[in-house]
């Protein structure tokens, strides 16, 4: 009821003039009227209705006063509030004289003032249309309780004066209401109106002034896409596609040479994990920032005839600079005034950091066949090369550097399908009792001829399928095949088979299920089969994951032996927690034979008899190492004193 538009409110104020006009005039003619036969109370009640009319009238004018000096804005709460409540108080007065005076009227009073009431109700249908509430109880104030008061007090046809007046009320509640929606739609149409011609003003201004900047705005926006295209938003260098792009600017230099330093920094994951990919972010900041500087000092320091920093992408950066005739040498003591540069103390937000690049370098004389994309690559394959051989290094570019590249990409596709191919197949070697000679089990070794490449080392392709993710697919081949080899051995005890695993299947959630139908596919009993994993299984990053795996396979019944141990994660305090059978000392230790390899197995088999489990050692390629590994309580040995690797497993002899 309360809540009042701008608009509203200035229609209120608009009508209420003629309302108190009306008002005055209805109070008069009541006075005339009752003149001869009035209540007692009747003369207070016209003092009391005057003295509203006119306080009404004060307040009126103190309203369109406070309207005229502040126009458009919404009226105070308090003001509309209190015109409301007056408009309720003259109702209210009006109501009261049909109530107490009904009774006392007779004949043409009675009905006079019942006209002066409904012509009041009709009036105020118009004048109080902008209150919506308020103007629906003025009008039942005015006539309700007239109509009950001659109920109560009349015969038959004062029943049917009532049931007039009250229709009559409702008519005027209705027409009421009509008449608010029509102002309420009024009013709406015309913001509406005034919000269209705003707009339309305001549009045509605005493409008259777009018309004006056009064509500055497009040559405007065309550089900004052009930097937007060609630098990297981070560091402001250009990036990928803006280096390519400055190929042009190189090949203008045909009787110069073009030296490409691929830069790529070292452990900048431990800063992104460590610190956030905000602080990283900081960091490739100020890397841009010295890489502008050191280049613009090499360039002036070399007569360069032209220099370009990019950010190639992550942490690699591209500088190349176009120079006459620079040598090898020089260019490697470019790169190491890079990574000096780079090496420099760098404070960001408080912490101190280290960075470090691994750089490869490629010259190349620039003639019409070089593109850059060629030249960013050969120093990408040093960069590799680089970290390849333990970070922190510059590397130059060679030939052979692209031939194993390519091999290494000729063998990542043949992997896709060596699995199916039948290019794979098992080697078996023996691993026998340090005491008997007794061949225990046998390790399966994964051998592979790549067809149009020979065979292939198990060194390379096992590290290349790793890197690619075929280790898998290779694991599960070798996990069926070595089963369904080892159920066919003969005799009544038949041996065991070692199955060399990988991180990668271990941690997979599914491996346990995996060995469980490679067994039920072979019919190899559980208790035959060794799975060995390295020692990565005891880093905290596999811990979980590995511990729940070899959990499922040792309530199998598998057997489970650390492979390679003491060459990698080695912690002898996680092995309580792991339900592992045995540890294989890493045949590094048995070939050098020396006092301090000797001391470590001493000190490995003396730690895992404690804790129950058994010592195999492998590279055992001598009696005399077999017998000093005895001596020294290793359980089992393998190596070439007792077998090579061979296709017949059992078949083959075996022992000295």
């Amino acid at each position: 009821m309360l809540a009042c538009s701008t608009e509203l409110w200035r229609e209120t104020l608009h009508h209420h003039l003629k309302g108190l006009l009306v008002n005055l005039v209805a109070i008069v003619a009541a006075a005339l009227i009752l003149q001869t036969n009035a209540p007692p109370w009747f003369k207070t009640w016209a003092m009391a209705s005057l003295a509203l009319t006119t306080a009404r009238f004060v307040f009126y004018l103190h309203c369109k006063q406070v309207q005229r000096r502040q126009p458009g804005t919404p009226p105070p709460r308090g003001q509309v509030r209190l015109h409301h409540l007056a408009v309720l108080l003259a109702g209210a007065s009006w109501g009261a004289l049909g109530w107490w005076g009904m009774p006392f009227f007779v004949g043409a009073q009675q009905f006079a003032i019942l006209v002066i009431l409904s012509a009041l109700a009709g009036g105020a249908t118009g004048t109080l249309a902008p209150m919506r509430v308020t103007g629906k109880l003025y009008v039942l104030l005015l006539i309700v309780p007239a109509c009950v008061q001659i109920l109560a007090h009349g015969g038959a046809a004062s029943l049917m004066l009532t049931v007039l007046g009250g229709m009559f009320a409702w008519v005027m509640v209705s027409s009421h209401h009509h008449n608010h929606l029509l102002l309420v739609r009024s009013i709406a149409l015309a913001r509406d109106k005034e919000a269209l011609v705003q707009a339309l003003s305001a549009k045509t201004e605005q493409v008259l002034k777009t018309n004006s900047h056009l064509e500055e705005r497009v040559a405007e926006r065309t550089r900004e896409l052009h930097q937007i295209a060609h630098h990297d938003l981070l560091t402001g260098l250009l990036n990928r596609r803006g280096i390519l792009f400055a190929e042009a600017s190189v090949q203008a230099h045909q009787a110069a040479s073009l030296a490409t330093l691929f830069i790529d920094l070292d452990r900048f994951k431990q800063i992104n994990d460590g610190l956030s990919h905000d602080w990283g972010d900081l960091v490739l900041q100020e890397v841009g920032q010295r890489l502008q500087q050191v280049a613009q000092t090499l360039a002036s320091q070399c007569h360069a005839r032209l220099h370009l920093v990019s950010r190639w992408g992550g942490d690699e950066f591209i500088l190349c600079l176009v120079c006459d005739a620079p040598s090898a040498l020089a260019m490697q003591q470019v790169a190491r005034a890079v990574q000096a540069r780079l090496a420099e103390p760098c404070v960001i937000g408080g912490h101190h950091l280290h960075l470090g690049a691994s750089i490869g370098v490629a010259l190349h004389p620039i003639d019409p066949a070089l593109t850059l994309k060629t030249a960013i690559s050969c120093a990408d394959l040093a960069t590799s090369e680089a970290k390849r051989l333990g970070r922190g290094r510059v590397e130059g570019y060679r030939d052979e550097l692209a031939t194993r590249q390519q091999r290494k990409l000729a063998l990542s596709v043949a992997l896709n399908t060596a699995h199916q191919d039948g290019s794979l197949h098992l080697l078996f070697q023996p691993i026998v009792c340090a005491h008997s000679g007794v061949p225990v089990a046998y390790e399966a070794l994964l051998r592979w001829h790549c067809a149009g490449l020979g065979p292939v080392s198990p060194e390379e392709f096992i590290l290349l399928a790793e890197e690619t993710d075929h280790i898998v697919a290779l694991g599960h081949w070798v996990l069926h095949q070595a089963c369904q080899t080892a159920a066919g051995w003969p005799g009544p005890t038949p041996a065991k088979v070692a199955v060399n695993t990988s991180i990668r299947q271990l941690v997979r959630a599914d491996f346990c299920a995996e060995v469980s139908a490679a067994l039920a596919q072979s019919g190899l009993p559980a208790v035959r089969l060794v799975i060995e994993v390295t020692e990565s299984v005891l880093d905290a990053q596999h811990l979980q994951q590995a511990l729940t795996s070899l959990h499922a396979l040792h309530q199998l019944g598998v057997e489970i032996h650390i492979d390679d141990f003491g060459t990698g994660y080695s912690s002898l305090s996680r092995l309580r927690e792991f339900p592992v059978h045995a540890i294989k000392i890493d045949k590094s230790f048995a070939l050098s034979g020396d006092v301090h390899s000797l001391a470590v197995i001493e000190g490995a088999v003396l730690i895992a008899h404690r804790f129950g489990l058994r010592v195999i050692a492998e590279g055992i390629e001598s009696a005399a190492q077999a017998s000093a590994l005895a001596l020294l309580g290793v359980d089992e040995l393998q190596g070439y004193w007792f077998g090579r690797p061979s296709a017949q497993g059992p078949g083959a002899a075996a022992g000295r």
